[in-house]
């Protein structure tokens, strides 16, 4: 199969959350996301079989910013056991990332605003600038600047 099946650029990156308020509150407010959507799927079994779980009941928030949209989903039943922070070796997704431009002063405003990061933006290689932070979740985010 070749590449042309994808149309043009990645639609969305989905987060599972166990809080969406405070998600939904961070997103907006200190990342300045914007709703698109935001749909409550209770009793909708053709989304329960989309995403391969019967019964199941969530929501769904559609932030968008920056070119980028980022899917909040929130599942109403109990899910067990709440999983271990993902560390950045393990398998499967392990961050997304923001291109950035002037990022001392986006990573001073953040950190302002009482955010985590992993260390002051690094130099990781040549004409790249990058730093981690994470969501209220736990979500690893990068910020990365270009020259």
């Amino acid at each position: 199969m070749s590449a042309n099946w994808i149309n043009g650029v990645m639609s969305h990156v989905a987060i599972s959350v166990k809080d969406m308020d405070r998600e939904l509150r961070f997103y907006r407010e200190v990342l300045g996301f914007a709703v698109d959507f935001d749909i409550d799927h209770r009793k909708e079994e053709k989304l329960a079989r989309v995403v391969g779980m019967p019964g199941a009941d969530l929501r769904t928030v559609m932030l968008q910013g920056y070119g980028f949209r980022v899917e909040l989903i929130q599942y109403y039943f109990p899910r067990g056991q709440d999983r271990t922070p993902q560390r950045q070796c393990d398998f499967g997704l392990i961050h997304f990332s923001f291109s950035v431009k002037n990022i001392e002063e986006i990573y001073q405003r953040l950190l302002a605003n009482g955010l985590h990061f992993n260390c002051p933006p690094q130099i990781v290689r040549p004409g790249v600038k990058a730093t981690y932070f994470q969501d209220p979740e736990g979500i690893t985010i990068e910020l990365a600047e270009y020259e």
